[in-house]
């Protein structure tokens, strides 16, 4: 079955159809138009970025959906002003003297009525140089369905998008702000054929369906480390007492010695940086976060905590914020996803299985989470996902040598990975040398790498040369450099913990 029948298949929604059978169309066909579909005019290819769910069967009474009767995938001029890509939809209809010798059309909501459609919101032109115009909001989109003649109509075709990720959240201007629900229902109502004396039981349908997230906004790729240029320290890694001066050394050694900007950031509290310096989403696009984790709050290290808005003044950042509490080591941009693994759901006192809080995790950051596994235990306490994997591009995920000692638990997190389209490379020393040294190899997948240039740990062990060939296959356009680094290791951390790095534009 080629894309083009299986998503006119997914569109032929019926009458019958139960609620959780709708919505898991809904996720389906969302996932197809943005990965698969584009629409055509002329020469012209434009992508959905952002598109609205409305559906109406006797399960799912979404009242607000507008009556039509049509076939799956056809274009539609809704009354509003913009245009649907139809479900399969059919509801009849009686003509009704109104008294003033005119006929009424009033549409029948009886259990055979089933109808509805996508309302495209965002478009975005694509070229052969990259995206182009947006066509922002429904007159808009609108707007590219005038005015056509039969060799310029827009058509739906199939396109490869790549790996593209989406975010799901609530419609727009379902209920404005000033109107109470059966006034909305009231004028909802009026289309229909004797339906007020249902009015309450449509009420309370209208309550629980308005704030369902049928909405889906397509997500591109994320700020990467390929695309950074400049990357920070905390100024307590070179004290005397509190940090470690020779390797920070040998570290703005071999940063000079690669041609690789770093500078300091003040007003932190110890020497790592990652967990609590905002995330680089896009070139302009920063976001803080609540940094509480649980391993400092004890009375003895709750002091070390560093508030990074106090780090960020006069560095000339500016950052959106939320409330939630996350570790900016337990969030790996990979392609248009973000890696965390389930502890952010135990910080913020959520159960694993909380896919509100999942939601509005992926709402508060814009882009959709992968959540993988993570079990505690003596070496790690702090369940961040840098520990685990590192994004090499497209769709390549390079992970740690956790299977060496976590069979089954890294098969999980590879299956999930697998589940999203990854391809997944593990690094196994465990047979490889005769004995590994599971308290330090763990610590190269967390490397740092700033645009082309890649310093990985180095411990004077046999795994060193194995996993510079693991980091380097991944990487095979990338300059990697080694440093010695043991004894900041055995504390739970290596180089991407240590640092943060970010793009940031030049100026002349």
């Amino acid at each position: 079955m080629n894309n083009i029948d299986q998503l006119h298949k997914l569109m032929a929604l019926d009458a019958n159809m139960s609620t959780p059978e709708i919505e898991s169309r809904f996720e389906q066909i969302a996932k197809m138009l943005f990965e698969r579909f584009a629409i055509q005019k002329g020469e012209t290819k434009y992508l959905f970025k952002d598109i609205e769910f409305y559906f109406y069967n006797k399960n799912h009474r979404d009242i607000i959906t507008y009556p039509r009767t049509s076939k799956p995938l056809c274009f539609y001029n809704n009354r509003f002003g913009g245009i649907d890509l139809n479900f399969d939809s059919s509801i009849k209809f009686e003509s009704r003297p109104n008294g003033k010798e005119n006929n009424v059309k009033k549409n029948i909501m009886d259990d055979e009525a089933y109808f509805g459609g996508i309302l495209i919101r965002q478009l975005i032109c694509v070229n052969n140089t990259g995206y182009g115009e947006v066509l922002s909001g429904p007159i808009k989109c609108a707007e590219l369905f005038e005015h056509n003649d039969l060799s310029d109509n827009p058509n739906l075709i199939e396109f490869d998008n790549g790996m593209v990720g989406y975010i799901r959240k609530r419609r727009i201007n379902i209920l404005p702000s000033k109107q109470q629900v059966e006034e909305k229902v009231n004028s909802i109502l009026a289309n229909y054929q004797d339906l007020l004396s249902f009015k309450e039981q449509f009420c309370n349908d209208f309550a629980a369906l308005k704030d369902k997230q049928y909405r889906f906004i397509r997500c591109d790729k994320l700020m990467c480390d390929e695309e950074t240029n400049i990357v920070y320290f905390s100024h307590w890694l070179k004290d005397e007492k509190e940090g470690h001066p020779e390797f920070y050394q040998r570290l703005t050694s071999k940063l000079n010695e690669m041609k690789i900007e770093f500078r300091e950031l003040k007003c932190t509290n110890d020497y790592w940086a990652r967990d609590y310096m905002p995330i680089q989403l896009g070139e302009d696009e920063f976001l803080n976060y609540h940094y509480y984790p649980d391993y400092l709050v004890n009375i003895d290290d709750i002091g070390t905590i560093t508030d990074a808005t106090k780090v960020l003044r006069g560095m000339g950042i500016s950052c959106r914020s939320t409330d939630l509490i996350i570790d900016g080591g337990n969030m790996v941009p990979c392609g248009p996803y973000i890696v965390m693994t389930d502890k952010v759901f135990a910080e913020n006192r959520k159960r694993k299985d909380d896919t509100d809080f999942k939601a509005l995790l992926e709402s508060e950051i814009g882009h959709p989470v992968i959540i993988i596994p993570w079990t505690p235990h003596e070496d790690d306490v702090y369940g961040h996902s840098d520990g685990f994997i590192k994004w090499c591009g497209d769709n390549r995920i390079l992970m740690g040598n956790h299977g060496d000692c976590y069979p089954d638990e890294a098969a999980s997190i590879r299956r999930i990975l697998e589940s999203y389209g990854f391809e997944v490379t593990e690094m196994h020393f465990k047979g490889n040398v005769d004995k590994p040294c599971y308290d330090l190899n763990w610590a190269y997948i967390n490397f740092l790498q700033v645009g082309k240039n890649i310093i990985m740990p180095k411990f004077n062990i046999k795994e060193d040369a194995i996993a510079q060939q693991y980091i380097q296959a991944a990487f095979p356009d990338c300059n990697i450099e080694q440093i010695e680094m043991a004894e900041i290791a055995k504390e739970g951390g290596a180089l991407h913990c240590l640092s943060w790095n970010v793009y940031l534009p030049k100026h002349e």
